[in-house]
């Protein structure tokens, strides 16, 4: 990951100290996927994993399920270049996508009619074990540590973390890690995604559209994320710290 450092001036207004120091900071920088030889979109990420970014957005975007549609990937500077077997009828209007989104009240209605599928797994785990991988992804988050101003997620399967990723988005994040897992070729229906960020419907469609069942956050859902998660499937858990949580959809995979 990259990290800066930067002339800051410190203030400590309880001790009265005012201290210029050099703090570190996280980079961003636009990183361009192309598909099928067309430009789809920019992402502003932190520019490594890229490889997983594109992987794990392009299962967020419902372009492919998983890595055996996927015909070559190729690295140059900051762009991923991504071919599949099979042509697929694309999209292609020019996007930025920025490390902070929400989510309208006309994009939720949208994702409600897509076709999605539902996430219908028995996958369950124990109400600690949650915490248990959230506290883990929190203690591996070292950039979240040294910049305070970089977003954490990771993929737990049967309980085991097999992929992680710090990003300055909390969506880059997510498709660092989901991409990075289906890299290694995880069975989602048996995993966990748990992620540092707010979870708007943008975040929860991630989730649902790689097939994990349960998303666990240490941050507040939205309403909107909380309005996907149950017309898709998804546990959604929130405010995962020490050893507490909300529950706030299908609690019955996660057992007391």
């Amino acid at each position: 990951m990259k990290i800066v450092k930067t002339l800051v001036r410190k203030l400590d207004l309880n001790k009265g100290l005012v201290e210029d120091v050099l703090d570190d900071v996280a980079v961003e920088t636009p990183v361009k996927i192309y598909l099928n030889n067309e430009f789809y979109a920019t992402l502003m990420a932190t520019p490594n994993q890229l490889k997983e970014l594109a992987v794990g957005f392009l299962i967020g975007e419902a372009l492919i399920k998983n890595m055996n549609e996927i015909k070559e990937v190729k690295i140059e500077d900051s762009s991923v270049k991504i071919n599949l077997i099979e042509k697929k009828a694309v999209n292609h209007t020019r996007k930025l996508i920025l490390t902070a989104c929400t989510s309208s009240e006309d994009f939720i209605n949208q994702l409600l009619n897509s076709e999605t599928p539902i996430v219908e797994s028995n996958y369950k785990i124990k109400a600690f074990e949650a915490s248990e991988m959230m506290e883990e992804c929190i203690k591996k988050a070292e950039f979240s540590r040294i910049t305070g101003g970089v977003h954490f997620a990771g993929v737990f399967q049967d309980k085991e973390l097999k992929a992680f990723a710090e990003d300055v988005g909390r969506h880059n994040a997510m498709d660092k890690a989901i991409g990075l897992a289906a890299l290694n070729n995880i069975k989602f229906q048996n995993s966990v995604l748990v992620s540092s960020g707010r979870q708007p419907a943008d975040m929860v469609l991630k989730a649902a559209r790689a097939g994990l069942p349960i998303l666990v956050s240490m941050r507040a859902p939205l309403l909107s994320g909380i309005n996907v998660a149950k017309a898709l499937g998804v546990t959604l858990i929130g405010f995962a710290r020490k050893w507490r949580m909300n529950i706030y959809s299908f609690p019955e995979r996660i057992l007391i």
